[in-house]
């Protein structure tokens, strides 16, 4: 009794499988599959060096903009824009509008969960600013406070996601969730 693999029963370019010697069925059906395979790995990688999504404009993409503006003129390289801290820092946002209040995250259990594992540290900022307080007017509120300011110059981290929520009164609560990955 042989064991077939059952791959070995399907027919390739229209020669049934049965018809032809087991190695030439598996040379054949390297050949067939082994290009697909590595068009597969193509693109994988393309899509692993892709840059990151843009912040758009708005509240938040102002603020990553600023916070780059202000890098650049450090001498720190950019923040690329990330969307897993970005949805954080959106969530994050949205709570403590709530709440009423600023408090924040426990980023050391983030960096413990399995879905953060390609984290090595994590840094935030928080705001609470009057109604119309834009992006481009928050990072400078950032900027005049020493840790706050130490965050965004941080040559550390190169990855940002920014979340922005308008209360029920109009207040911006705001959270720059800052990543080295």
């Amino acid at each position: 009794m042989t064991s077939e693999h059952p791959l070995d029963r399907i027919a390739v370019t229209g020669v049934p499988a049965a018809s032809s010697p087991p190695e030439r069925r598996r040379a054949h059906r390297w050949r067939t599959i082994g290009p697909l395979i590595g068009v597969v790995a193509l693109a994988l990688a393309a899509a692993a060096c892709a840059p990151p999504a843009s912040p758009g404009g708005g509240t938040t993409g102002d603020a990553a903009q600023a916070m780059n503006q202000d890098r650049a003129a450090a001498g720190v390289g950019p923040l690329a824009w990330d969307d897993q801290l970005s949805g954080l820092a959106q969530t994050h946002s949205r709570e403590i509008a709530a709440s009423g209040s600023l408090w924040h995250s426990d980023l050391g259990a983030f960096l413990r969960t399995p879905w953060m594992a390609g984290w090595r540290s994590l840094g935030e900022n928080l705001l609470v600013a009057s109604a119309g307080t834009s992006g481009w007017s928050a990072e400078d509120i950032w900027m005049a406070s020493g840790p706050h300011r130490a965050n965004i110059l941080n040559g550390g981290f190169n990855r940002v996601g920014v979340g922005a929520t308008v209360d029920g009164s109009g207040r911006v609560w705001m959270v720059a969730l800052f990543g080295a990955g």
